[in-house]
């Protein structure tokens, strides 16, 4: 067999395997239950999400686990506790001074009942409050009953990162110490907001398991694995106007603007936009999986049911 023909078949064979772990998340939003799989190797389901509202109570979420239908008997479901992107608001959240900390802790305590576990999915944090949330995620642990799994949600970091941000709020060994499942979002390498790119890139996606590794048990360890896509424009076509720069794009366009004492001017033009859009598809899901299962890993987590390729939690059950 020549060079050729090795390398494809080798190709073929990392987009084609099946991965195996020992445990399979994926996430399941509150509403789209008719979108889980009759058949998958799923083990646990992050019921997204209760939010923590202004008062610092727990608002929207399951009150108990869904019935889903496709469901293994022993599928375990984990409450997920999410707060709004706010570095401003996760301050007075956390603060050991202030009542909402408590506040959050007594509810997830008491809506945790009926669910297997509890997860923290708290993202906008900044380093200034990284004793605070340490310190948070230690408190939500205690006020746990000892039967529930207690796992802990955190961004992508990669060594490179951690050498410029040192006192990072995700601490990696500290949160690996304290939770029982740690889960690495392994995603939005390019986001929203920032230059368009691919979700997770296998090389990226291979640094970011490289720093976990490190850092958390691998009997502990959840490498997220995104489902989704993303479009970026990079046109930008809302704007403010001066109005000298409004007659010279009238002039340059050749429009012929209308105007009314009631409402000023207006004109109108069509224009072409580029729109760049990256995808997760069958063969870089399968890269990824192959990549977290020839490794120490407990297992993945999907971000998230619904937002799958055609076809995934079928090929995935084989």
């Amino acid at each position: 067999m020549n060079i050729f023909r090795l390398t494809l078949l080798t190709l073929f064979l990392a987009l084609t395997a099946q991965a195996r772990f020992n445990e399979t998340w994926a996430y399941l939003m509150k509403g789209e239950e008719k979108h889980y799989p009759a058949i998958s190797p799923i083990t646990d389901v992050g019921c997204f999400s209760a939010s923590v509202d202004p008062d610092g109570y727990l608002k929207g979420g399951h009150r108990s686990p869904p019935q889903l239908p496709g469901a293994d008997p022993e599928t375990r479901y984990h409450l997920v506790i999410t707060m709004p992107w706010s570095t401003t608001l996760a301050h007075v959240y956390l603060d050991p001074q202030l009542p909402f900390r408590q506040r959050i802790i007594d509810s997830i305590a008491e809506r945790c009942a009926p669910f297997d576990g509890v997860q923290i999915d708290f993202e906008a944090i900044s380093k200034n409050d990284r004793a605070n949330y340490l310190k948070f995620l230690v408190a939500v642990k205690n006020a746990l009953p000892k039967d529930k799994l207690f796992s802990v949600a955190v961004m992508a970091r990669w060594a490179d990162h951690k050498k410029k941000n040192p006192s990072d709020a995700f601490d990696y060994p500290f949160i690996g110490k304290i939770a029982d499942r740690v889960v690495v979002m392994a995603y939005d390498e390019h986001y929203r907001g920032g230059s368009a790119g691919p979700i997770a890139s296998l090389p990226w996606c291979t640094k970011i398991y490289d720093y976990a590794s490190q850092h958390i048990p691998s009997d502990k360890l959840l490498m997220g694995i995104p489902l989704y896509g993303r479009s970026w424009q990079k046109e930008k076509t809302a704007m403010a106007m001066t109005n000298p720069e409004i007659w010279t794009d009238v002039r340059v366009r050749g429009s012929q603007p209308n105007s009314t004492p009631e409402e000023g001017g207006s004109y109108s033009y069509t224009t072409n936009v580029t729109i760049n859009v990256h995808f997760e598809s069958l063969p870089s899901l399968n890269a990824k999986m192959n990549l977290y299962a020839s490794r120490p890993v407990k297992g993945v987590a999907f971000w998230r049911i619904s937002q799958e390729p055609r076809g995934f939690w079928e090929q995935l059950n084989k």
